[in-house]
Parts: C-alpha cells; sequence; structure tokens
C-alpha cells in the first residue's frame, strides 16, 4: 500500500467501509428471504395437502358410510309395512315368480339412482347375488352380459375383507360397458341378525372422486400423487402416470413409512417433498414442489434486492470518489506546486490561507518556508559567487605569478649565456601567455586557445632545454571548437617538465592527447619521467580529493601546489565529479588526466 496515493487509499478505505455492509446486508436480506419462503412454502404445502387428505378422507368416510348403510336402507313398496334392502335381498335368493323378481328390482334401482343423484363421481351401483344374479344401475354404463365375478380377484378379495372395505386399483374394469379408468369400492353384505352372505356391493367411481386433491396445490410447479400401500399411483394431478409406480427414491420412503408423516428437503434436486398418510387405510399423498422454479417465481423480488444493493453501491462509490477528492486535493495541489519548484522559481501560494484546520497550517508553514528558501539561497550565492571569484583570482595569481617566476630565471640564464634570437621568441612567446593571462571576457575559451597557449609555453621551454625534450601534441579532430576552463593544460605541462623530466637523464618526452568520450573531453599529459613512488601518488591523490583550501597568495605550504590548483578550479566550476586524475609509476612516468564536460 505505501505506493498508493493517499487519495487512492481514502477512496479503498471508503469502499470498504461501504460496500462490505451492503453486500453482506444484501446476502443476508436474500438469504432470509429465501429460508423464509421456503418454510413457508414448506408450511404452505404441507397444510395444503392436509386439506387434501381430509377431502379425500371424507370421500372414503362417506364412501365407507354408503355401504355400511346400504344394507339397511328401507322402501315402502307396499302396504304391508317397511322392508329393508337385506330383506330383499334374502327374497330376492329363493323368489321364483320373474314378476316379483321384477318389482324388487326397480325398487332396488330407485334406490340406487337416489344414490347417483348425490354423487356425481358414482359411475355405477353393482349389487351381485351368491346365486349368480345381479341388479346394476349405471350412469351410461353397465356391466357386460353374463359376467360372473365368482372367479375375479376383487370379488375373492372383498369376500375375504369380511364386510369391510375393499377398494381396487385405478385401472379400466373389462367388465364395464364403455369403461375408463376409474377406481371401485366394494363390500361383502350380510343379515345383522343371522350374518347370512347376502351379496357384493360394487361401487365404480371416476378419477373426479379425487378432484379436490390439487385444489389447494401451487400450480405449475406441484406434483401430488395419491398412492396406494405399494406405491401405485392411484392419480396424479396431471393425470400422466396413472397405474404406474413412484420413482425408486420416493417409492422407498413410501414403503418405509407407515402411518407417519414426513417432510423431505432435496437440497441436490432442488425439490421439496411432503408426505401425507390417511388415518384410516394404507393410502398416502406425496407432493413434489420445485424450489427451483419458486425462486424463479420470486425472482422479481430478488432483482428488487440486487437493484437496490447495486445503486446503494453505486451511490456509495460516487460518495467515496467525491470525499477522497473534498479531503485530498488540497494536499494534491500542494504537492504539485512543490514539484513545480524543483525545476522553477520558487514561488508561495495564496490558497487555503484563510482556513484553520491542519491544511491552512501546512499551506501557512509552506509559504514561511519558500520565503525562508528564497533569503537563504540568495544569501548563500551571493557569498558563494564572491568567494569563486576571490578563489579563481587567487588561483591564476598563484599560477602566473610561478609561472613568470621561472621563465624570467630562464631568460636571464640564457641571456647570460649567450646573445641570440632565441631571446626574441621566447620575449614574444611569454607576452602571448601574459595577455591570454589577463582575458578577462570569459572563463570559458576555445580549446584551439588553451593548446596555443600551451605551445607558446612550449616554444619557450624548448629554447630552455633544446634537444633534451620532445613534445607531441594529439587532438582529436573537430576537437578544438569545444570550450574548456582556461589556464589548465599548460599549469600540467610544466608540472610534467619540472617534476618529471628534468631529473631524468637523457631525453625525455612529453605527449598531450585530447579526445571526447561519453559526452566528457579528456586530455592526457603524458611524461616518461622518473614518476612517483606509490606513497608519493597517494599523498597527491588525498591532497586532490581534499576540499579547496586557500591561503596567501604566492604561499606554498604544500607538493604539487600546480595540480592541487588546478583541480580545485575545475572541481569550483564544473562541479565535483570533473577535475584531474593521477597515475604514476617510478621510474616509467606520469599520465595526469584533466576530466571537463563537452561544451560546445
Amino acid at each position: 500500500m505505501t505506493f498508493l496515493s493517499i487519495k487512492t487509499k481514502l477512496f479503498f478505505v471508503f469502499i470498504i467501509i461501504s460496500i462490505i455492509p451492503v453486500l453482506i446486508v444484501t446476502l443476508g436480506s436474500y438469504r432470509n428471504y429465501t429460508n423464509l419462503v421456503s418454510k413457508q412454502v414448506s408450511l404452505v404445502s404441507s397444510n395444503a395437502i392436509s386439506s387434501s387428505v381430509e377431502r379425500v378422507d371424507n370421500i372414503l368416510q362417506n364412501i365407507e358410510r354408503i355401504t355400511i348403510t346400504f344394507q339397511q336402507q328401507s322402501q315402502n313398496y307396499s302396504s304391508t309395512g317397511i322392508i329393508t334392502v337385506a330383506d330383499q335381498l334374502k327374497r330376492i335368493t329363493n323368489i321364483q315368480d320373474q314378476f316379483e323378481l321384477f318389482t324388487i328390482r326397480n325398487n332396488m334401482r330407485f334406490i340406487f339412482q337416489n344414490l347417483l343423484s348425490g354423487y356425481s363421481y358414482i359411475n355405477g351401483i353393482y349389487l351381485f347375488i351368491p346365486n349368480g344374479q345381479y341388479i346394476s344401475y349405471g350412469n351410461g354404463s353397465d356391466l357386460k352380459l353374463g359376467y360372473s365375478p365368482i372367479q375375479d380377484m376383487w370379488y375373492l378379495n372383498t369376500i375375504q375383507k369380511n364386510g369391510t372395505l375393499y377398494i381396487s386399483d385405478v385401472d379400466t374394469k373389462n367388465f364395464i360397458l364403455n369403461a375408463k379408468p376409474s377406481i371401485t369400492f366394494s363390500r361383502a353384505l350380510y343379515d345383522t341378525e343371522t350374518h347370512q352372505f347376502l351379496g357384493v356391493l360394487m361401487l365404480d367411481c371416476s378419477l373426479d372422486i379425487f378432484k379436490g386433491l390439487d385444489r389447494d396445490i401451487l400450480p405449475n410447479i406441484t406434483s401430488i400423487y395419491l398412492v396406494n400401500g405399494s406405491g401405485k399411483i392411484l392419480f396424479n394431478n396431471s393425470e400422466d402416470k396413472i397405474g404406474q409406480f413412484l420413482q425408486n427414491d420416493l417409492l422407498t420412503k413410501v414403503q418405509s413409512l407407515d402411518h407417519s408423516d414426513e417432510i423431505i428437503q432435496e437440497s441436490n434436486a432442488g425439490a421439496l417433498t411432503v408426505i401425507k398418510s390417511f388415518p384410516d387405510i394404507n393410502w398416502k399423498v406425496v407432493s413434489s414442489i420445485s424450489l427451483s422454479e419458486i425462486k424463479k417465481q420470486f425472482g422479481t423480488s430478488r432483482q428488487l434486492i440486487t437493484y437496490i444493493s447495486l445503486t446503494c453501491a453505486v451511490i456509495f462509490i460516487l460518495l467515496s470518489i467525491f470525499l477522497s477528492n473534498l479531503i485530498t486535493r488540497p494536499v494534491t495541489e500542494l504537492s504539485i506546486i512543490m514539484r513545480k519548484n524543483k525545476s522553477h522559481k520558487l514561488v508561495m501560494t495564496k490558497k487555503q490561507l484563510e482556513r484553520m484546520d491542519e491544511i491552512g497550517i501546512l499551506y501557512t508553514e509552506y509559504n514561511n518556508m519558500i520565503r525562508d528558501i528564497n533569503a537563504y539561497i540568495k544569501d548563500s550565492y551571493q557569498n558563494k559567487l564572491l568567494t569563486l571569484n576571490s578563489q579563481m583570482k587567487a588561483l591564476e595569481a598563484q599560477i602566473n605569478s610561478h609561472f613568470l617566476y621561472n621563465t624570467l630565471e630562464s631568460i636571464n640564464s640564457i641571456a647570460e649565456i649567450e646573445e641570440i634570437e632565441s631571446i626574441a621568441t621566447m620575449t614574444k612567446a611569454l607576452g602571448d601567455m601574459f595577455r591570454y593571462s589577463i582575458k578577462t571576457k570569459s572563463e570559458l575559451v576555445n580549446i584551439d586557445e588553451e593548446l596555443s597557449h600551451a605551445n607558446n609555453y612550449l616554444a619557450i621551454q624548448k629554447i630552455r632545454y633544446e634537444e633534451k625534450m620532445e613534445f607531441i601534441l594529439d587532438i582529436q579532430e573537430g576537437l578544438i571548437h569545444s570550450k574548456i576552463l582556461k589556464l589548465v593544460v599548460q599549469p600540467l605541462i610544466e608540472n610534467a617538465i619540472y617534476h618529471g623530466l628534468e631529473s631524468k637523464r637523457g631525453k625525455g618526452r612529453i605527449v598531450v592527447r585530447g579526445y571526447v568520450m561519453e559526452d566528457k573531453i579528456y586530455f592526457d599529459i603524458i611524461d616518461d619521467g622518473v614518476g612517483m613512488t606509490p606513497g608519493q601518488v597517494q599523498e597527491v591523490r588525498d591532497l586532490l580529493a581534499e576540499p579547496p583550501e586557500f591561503s596567501e597568495i604566492g604561499q606554498k605550504n604544500k607538493p604539487s601546489i600546480g595540480l592541487k590548483n588546478v583541480h580545485s578550479r575545475i572541481s569550483l566550476y564544473y562541479g565535483p565529479e570533473y577535475g584531474l586524475i593521477l597515475q604514476s609509476q617510478s621510474g616509467i612516468g606520469t599520465t595526469v588526466t584533466i576530466c571537463i564536460p563537452k561544451i560546445d
């Protein structure tokens, strides 16, 4: 985080303290909302299925009541009194008179018709007598001619029930004309006094009997099944799986439950399954609700929560940007002003001075600092210029006086020995050198002027030393038009003669080589004189490394004062990275290199 600006850091802080709570509230709200919806759906579904079970149970109780009371049903058909259905069944078993048999059948059909008119889902009522006869009344359907149920499983199972209700599977009864998928309820009838078997009553009911099963369920997202104890589907709301068995997972659950209820949350499948049992028979209602579809139904609420969260997030981001800019703008403006001051004149600012907080104090102290810096720089530059000017003049005076003394000594010596034209040459060269030295137009001169000054000095020295010394100038082409600080080459040549070649036996050589490398100008003054020991080399290098110190003009208290003076002048003028570089070996010679920037 150290490389980020204060503005960016504040922005991230505002984002963190605003967006994270929004995300937490949004996720928590959405999770609580979905959980609440799931719980409500589970509760509503359970209640709805309980209501469905109750309605179907009421219908079954009606069927139970019809079949039980059937044999107690009575009819006034003669003046002798009231005759029950059971009495008529006992008579019809032994009757031989066809007319009387016809009368009994008509009376029984009247009873059947009354029942059919009260229950629309009953397709037909069939009464099978032990002697093979039967009485039937159907609503658009009837038994096939000659049908006998004696060997059918439903009949045998009904007999085995010993008077309790038997319920068949939902299928198409092939013994009924114009039959459709239906469910039958049958009961064996007995005389209440003698327990004589009187026959079997069968009610054939259409699937409309289960119409109330899916009345309160959620449409399109709920699958509801009415199954028997073996898991066979008696009815489902889409009526496309009647007669099939439940899926294996649900079938296992249904078969493992006796008369208990269970709610199963299938998270992987995204479904809610509710199983309800009937109180008196081994039937169950199974409801499977798609939670994913419910969530789609509530997609509008989810989108609303999402839109509110996104709106809050956008508002908080904009507020974060505004607040971070508002807080950091004064600091940013001050940093821009301070950055400009690196390359421009130091300027004060009039902004934010009226503020009484930390920002106002910061701007006020900045102005005070700039004011103090300007005053310090002004005084420092003035003192430095005065000091530099005096140092330059002192150095030039030392160099010029030293050279003048040696030159005059040479002229005097030659004049005493012989009277020749060489004195005129030396005098002219010396005059040119004096004129060059007192030149005050600029401290910088062209390199060809500095080399001309060195040539005048060499001309005088050649006359003095005759054939003892050889001088070579090797200057890179095009270098002579560049600028150089004056009076830096000649003192080094003088130093090479008096400290290198004068004490050498035999002929010596001085080479002056000038070249450019990496935007810097180098001058190598090379002599093959006596050289210096490592200790002397280190002593001179330490002297050159010392900061410039000045003494009275003409005072010489350190060795190699010429090297030190030239090095000090170059460092003061160009900077501490420029100056002289010394290399020397005893008995081999010395090389002094001048390093200055290239200035055209």
